[in-house]
């Protein structure tokens, strides 16, 4: 049994989950989505797979990437030049609170300010789609933002936002087969996208 949210399931995970079921089909995969964590002490799963700044303590694991963010807009309106100081003159699609990790939450209402957030959700998957539905800027993550059409890259905001890609197990169940088979695995092939996680196929010039 695997968690994991909504958003790396649908960009990210599900071509890899299929490939890991290809390459061992005697073990079956339970995914569990939801963009709160499961307590895998408790063993309300296995393995957690989750973008987060802190993983808990109690659990073990490793870092797949960082997912770095960057400012979209809909490509037949996207600014040309754009810097932090412009970010009052325009709408933007935000996050709810407790949502994607502070730090984006953080940029907006520091450089755009509460009131040009005009557009909230509580999930982290239907911000491309706004964007190119005309509802405002957004800060995305690359890997999600890069692959949607009708979306242009804007900026990066300054300084980074980035999360940790976290691939977690707690500790009694790090050596059983079937657990270290996917973990390895999916480390494996998430270190084959990393550069699109990352955004590092970007020049240095690009990035701010």
């Amino acid at each position: 049994r695997v968690t994991t949210n909504d958003t790396l399931l649908v960009h990210l995970l599900s071509e890899v989950f299929v490939g890991f079921r290809r390459a061992f089909p005697e073990i079956n995969l339970d995914i569990v989505v939801g963009n709160e964590p499961l307590n895998l002490s408790r063993r309300d799963a296995d393995i957690a797979v989750r973008a987060t700044e802190r993983p808990p303590e109690s659990l073990i694991g490793r870092r797949l990437a960082g997912i770095r963010w960057a400012i979209f807009a809909a490509s037949g309106d996207a600014p040309k030049n754009f810097t932090a100081a412009d970010a009052r003159r325009y709408d933007w699609v935000g996050l709810s609170d407790g949502i994607g990790g502070p730090r984006p939450t953080k940029w907006l209402l520091d450089h755009a300010g509460a009131d040009r957030i005009v557009y909230r959700l509580n999930t982290v998957l239907g911000l491309a789609e706004a964007v190119v539905a005309g509802g405002g800027m957004a800060l995305i993550p690359c890997f999600i933002g890069d692959a949607t059409p009708g979306l242009t890259r804007v900026a990066f905001p300054e300084p980074e936002i980035e999360a940790g890609l976290w691939l977690l197990t707690h500790p009694d169940l790090k050596n059983t087969a079937r657990v270290r088979a996917f973990m390895d695995y999916t480390a494996a092939e998430v270190g084959k996208r990393r550069a699109i996680i990352e955004c590092t196929d970007v020049p240095a010039a690009k990035r701010s």
